[in-house]
């Protein structure tokens, strides 16, 4: 499955007429071309690997990646924010963040534990240097973009700066609609799934995403199925697979092809968002744009982004099993349907054209 940022920075390329510098564009990116997007693409570390001396080499290729005289502005994302160091002092720089490197902040526990505990110490060494490094680069940028309010928050907290614009990510609403039940289909049925009949969660599979929580809901919730879909490099992925055998209303289901994400979506009684803490997550949004409600934690970007009763329903927070069961025993088909439209218009307020409108007041 492809994700989001990367494709919302194809169309802030687009916007804007302007290249596009990443570290590897491989086989299984969006194909940018095909999008619309004409300009350059430059690859800076073209033999990046994951993981660990990966995300190092990648670092140091940005960190030594120079910026030529003919941009007017650069606009950093994600980790290529160290490329910020080789920049003229004529050019004006841009951040926008998808979201906070959280891994060096508050959820620095959770990934130190996935560590082999005779690396831990090296772990906490290397994240505190990039933690320092990264407040010092998030510093020195012009102009800060956030996608949410709780991102926003978090800027002012860990950074520093309490000047960071509001500019929440575009859904494609000319993509993400509706679709009809004979044209939903062909993508279900090879699955055994009828429409407006399961439910959907489109999160990476792991455990920040609670994943795990929906498997063990719908262990107990056997006569209703929920479709997991997932990508290849979802780094919990064989754990949860093998914890979801003998429960056949389960289904995962691996998406390379995200064309389809709108048809799989728009086939759904409700989408599933109880990933913690999330300062933005387009599963809501791309949902409500197919016209489909959410159940979602009452916390974060959802608050921001959800009316409760009338695109989807909150849990609490520090929610149980059994109450994300009663929800989803609640949002049946009939008041899955009576929520499409209030979806819809809820969507367009992160239509393209808002965004469009909202980046080049600043760009």
């Amino acid at each position: 499955m492809k994700w989001w940022a990367e494709r919302m920075n194809i169309e802030i390329a687009k916007i804007l007429h302007a290249d596009i510098a990443t570290a590897i564009w491989k086989d299984d990116c969006y194909d940018a071309r095909s999008m619309g997007f004409d300009k350059k693409i430059i690859e800076v570390h073209p033999t990046f690997k994951r993981w660990m001396l990966g995300f190092l080499k990648m670092k140091l290729a940005f960190f030594l990646s120079s910026i030529p005289n003919q941009y007017e502005a650069v606009l950093f994302s994600n980790e290529a924010i160290t490329g910020i160091h080789r920049v003229p002092k004529n050019i004006k720089t841009f951040y926008y963040a998808h979201s906070i490197s959280r891994h060096l902040f508050d959820l620095e526990d959770i990934y130190r534990n996935k560590v082999i505990w005779y690396m831990r110490f090296i772990f906490i060494i290397a994240n505190t240097f990039f933690r320092i490094l990264y407040i010092y680069e998030l510093k020195k940028v012009w102009t800060l973009f956030v996608n949410s309010s709780a991102n926003k928050k978090r800027i002012e907290e860990w950074i520093g700066r309490n000047d960071a614009i509001i500019l929440s990510p575009p859904v494609d609403t000319s993509t993400f609609f509706p679709y009809k039940q004979e044209e939903i289909a062909p993508y279900t049925s090879a699955l055994w799934l009828e429409y407006k009949n399961y439910y959907i969660s489109f999160a990476r599979l792991t455990h920040i995403k609670r994943i795990d929580s929906i498997i063990e809901a719908f262990k107990e919730l056997k006569d209703k199925k929920v479709l997991i879909l997932y990508g290849t490099y979802d780094s919990q992925k064989d754990e949860f697979m093998e914890s979801w055998k003998g429960h056949k209303n389960i289904i995962f289901h691996h998406l390379n092809d995200n064309s389809q994400l709108p048809f799989f979506i728009s086939g759904a009684i409700a989408s599933l968002a109880i990933s913690k803490q999330e300062d933005f997550w387009m599963v809501a949004i791309e949902s409500m744009a197919c016209g489909v409600p959410v159940i979602a934690v009452e916390e974060g970007w959802y608050i921001e982004s959800m009316i409760p009763e009338k695109t989807g329903m909150f849990i609490s927070e520090n929610y149980t099993s059994k109450e994300l069961q009663e929800a989803v025993q609640k949002m049946n088909y009939s008041l899955s349907l009576s929520m499409q439209e209030s979806c819809r218009e809820r969507a367009q307020k992160y239509s393209l054209t808002a965004f469009r409108e909202n980046l080049l007041k600043y760009i």
